[in-house]
């Protein structure tokens, strides 16, 4: 089991706010409490990057990390329990496996720099599990240019909690928040209570959880009906012995 999801995103150009919110679903999604790393923290003021994510995670706790002075890493080991186990994840080249370096006390994986372009280089090729000195696991991931999220539970609701909480005011309890009258998310948005851009990755992500619902549900009337097929057929053959 999954107890902790680090999201870690590097400052600077590369830094997305809509990605974030992928990952946390994602993380929400794997039953992990989430903790969003802000890493390479020495290369550019973290507190414009604090103040974006307290206005679309203000539940989840936010660490600065830097792997080059090894900065936060001590503050990020309070979430690192002895016998928890710890995902790590995010795009390649933000300095996971730096991080984890730091926390291992020792260069035992390899690092790249990032691009100029802000896109990084995959130094890890598989997922691995390790060790760490306090007694801990913790999962290195490959760079993740794209995460798929999965269908099953309200963590869409949670991820975007502030959306979830205006659309108590919907007159439909069915709204989709995108043309039904009355809907209060749309009026937020409208009013400049609401980002526009989140509402659009928000209705993104909906619209993946609803293409994957689909996509379950006709396997399972497909699978429903060959069992059917199958049960019919043995009816007919014993009705003819």
């Amino acid at each position: 089991n999954i107890d902790v999801v680090l999201l870690a995103s590097a400052v600077g150009p590369d830094f997305n706010p809509r990605r974030i919110e992928r990952l946390l679903t994602v993380a929400y999604q794997s039953g992990g409490a989430p903790v969003v790393l802000l890493t390479k923290a020495d290369l550019d003021e973290v507190l414009p990057y604090e103040r974006q994510l307290a206005a679309i995670v203000p539940a989840v706790p936010v660490v600065a990390v830097s792997g080059l002075r090894g900065d936060g890493v001590q503050e990020l080991r309070a979430y690192l329990l002895r016998g928890k186990t710890a995902v790590l994840i995010g795009s390649s080249g933000v300095g996971k496996s730096t991080l984890i370096n730091h926390l291992l006390g020792a260069e035992s994986l390899p690092t790249a720099e990032v691009h100029r372009s802000g896109q990084g280089r995959h130094t890890t090729s598989h997922r691995q599990l390790i060790k760490l000195p306090g007694g801990s696991m913790i999962i290195d991931t490959p760079g993740l240019r794209e995460v798929q999220i999965w269908a099953g539970g309200d963590t869409l609701g949670v991820a975007f909690a502030d959306i979830d909480d205006l659309a108590r005011g919907c007159r439909f309890t069915d709204c989709r928040h995108r043309q039904e009258p009355g809907c209060a998310v749309i009026a937020a948005e409208a009013g400049g209570a609401l980002d526009t851009s989140r509402l659009t990755n928000y209705r993104k992500l909906q619209g993946e959880l609803r293409a994957i619902e689909v996509r379950a549900d006709i396997r399972l009337r497909l699978e429903e009906r060959r069992k059917w097929k199958v049960i019919h057929r043995a009816v007919r053959k014993g009705n003819k012995g």
